[in-house]
């Protein structure tokens, strides 16, 4: 063989081999940061779970107080108008003064 050609092929061969450090640096980065990312999906899908479980509970709680309101205020009004209907009449009472001296 030529030696211009061994040199290119040394060279070529070098900078291939060189070329690929940064590359298998940043695969290797890569798996790191897929399991980080993974780990922190699932980190966010536990919080979601939770957040849907406590709006259920929430809206459970809002239905409940929606209902003792309603009945709370149909007691009322039976009240009142129970209160309505026993109510007597009013007497007026006027004591006047007298045998005094006048």
């Amino acid at each position: 063989m030529h030696p211009g050609i061994d040199i290119f092929v040394l060279i070529s061969g070098s900078f291939s081999i060189v070329a690929t450090v940064p590359l298998i640096y940043l695969a290797i980065s890569s798996v790191r940061d897929a399991r980080e990312l993974k780990r922190v999906q699932l980190e966010v899908a536990g919080l979601m779970e939770e957040v849907h479980e406590i709006q259920r509970e929430i809206h459970q709680d809002q239905r409940t107080a929606k209902t003792e309101i309603l009945e709370t205020k149909e007691n009322v009004e039976r009240v009142v108008r129970a209160t309505e209907r026993r109510r007597l009449p009013r007497v007026r009472l006027e004591f006047s003064r007298s045998g005094g001296s006048g």
